[in-house]
């Protein structure tokens, strides 16, 4: 009994095993990236401020604190806090990727929060109930989610997308489950083994992918990938809140490059925007051109050409006459 029972685990692992390796999302952005080029404007890193105390192309506010050696403390571990870090330049590539090196921790070992967010909208630099930012935003808000408001069929801490429309409000009683684009399951917190990371990438009209880095340093899990539009220049910003339980929240770097996609991987309408001259349109514009200026020059010349003429036979004919004289003299 036993060995046929053993038999037929071994089998039923064997069917159930290829249905949950379907589950693993597949990276769609495998052969894809063709090169990446740094984003000075959107990028921070150690000392993070001038001797002004300023940075040229982030803005800090509400209870976020800059430690020059090691981070950009949105919250300290103290309740009711809230803190933001915003780029000041929008960002205007198409495609595009954002790691971000971040870690949240405090002396709670059972109860704490809130989390922060990332953001990439058109709201910017506004403080409110989502996260320490406004609610009712337009954009992209990833939401490092480290306290539960509500019982849910999936584990906590948890990582959330919300693709605002300006006028769908962020839930906070539901943990937003309602609103939830994408997201997963993730125990970012306290990871003192391994730096915590996070990389977003946006290939326009074709993916948004996120990874996060939380066991091995190098091992990236896809967290979702998912494909949206979203709203032209937005703004990179981060975002904390505690209430009644908190944490450290710290952005520790921020690199953002813009994203060259490979030819054979890109969207038909990317490829015009590109290059317009090697589309019909552009074609045309340049025959069009090309032809009025070519008239135009055809008229120039004939017309040097019959002013040399004139005047060779201008100068032809003063020889003959001054000849005509000298002979008469």
């Amino acid at each position: 009994m036993l060995p046929r029972l053993a038999t037929f685990s071994v089998a039923f692992l064997a069917l159930l095993s290829p249905t949950l390796a379907a589950k693993e999302p597949e990276d769609s952005l495998i052969g894809v990236i063709e090169r990446t080029v740094p984003l000075r404007t959107h990028s921070l890193a150690a000392p993070y401020v001038d001797s002004d105390l300023q940075n040229r192309w982030w803005d800090f506010g509400g209870d976020t604190i800059i430690n020059t050696m090691k981070h950009a403390r949105l919250t300290q571990d103290r309740p009711s806090q809230q803190g933001w870090l915003w780029a000041r330049m929008p960002l205007s590539v198409a495609n595009w990727q954002i790691d971000v090196d971040f870690k949240v921790d405090g002396k709670a070992n059972n109860i704490f929060g809130d989390g922060f967010a990332m953001w990439v909208s058109q709201d910017r630099a506004k403080t409110g109930p989502v996260f320490g930012s406004v609610n009712f935003f337009k954009g992209l808000g990833i939401f490092f989610d480290t306290y539960a408001n509500t019982k849910h069929g999936y584990s906590w801490p948890r990582v959330s997308a919300m693709l605002g429309d300006g006028k769908t409000g962020y839930n906070q009683d539901t943990d937003n489950e309602a609103n939830e684009l994408a997201g997963c399951s993730e125990n970012f917190r306290r990871r003192n083994d391994v730096p915590t990371k996070a990389r977003l990438t946006y290939i326009k009209g074709k993916v948004l992918q996120l990874k996060l880095q939380t066991r091995k340093v190098d091992e990236w899990k896809i967290c979702f990938e998912t494909n949206v539009d979203l709203p032209e220049s937005p703004y990179i910003g981060f975002s904390a809140a505690t209430g009644d339980v908190s944490d450290n929240h710290d952005i520790i770097s921020v690199s953002t490059h813009s994203v060259t996609v490979k030819p054979e991987h890109r969207d038909i309408k990317q490829a015009l925007g590109a290059d317009a001259n090697k589309s019909g349109k552009g074609r045309k514009a340049e025959k069009a051109s090309g032809g009025g200026a070519g008239w135009f020059m055809f008229i120039l010349k004939f017309i040097g050409v019959l002013a040399f003429i004139a005047f060779g036979v201008a100068a032809f004919r003063t020889y003959n006459a001054q000849k005509r004289s000298k002979r008469h003299w």
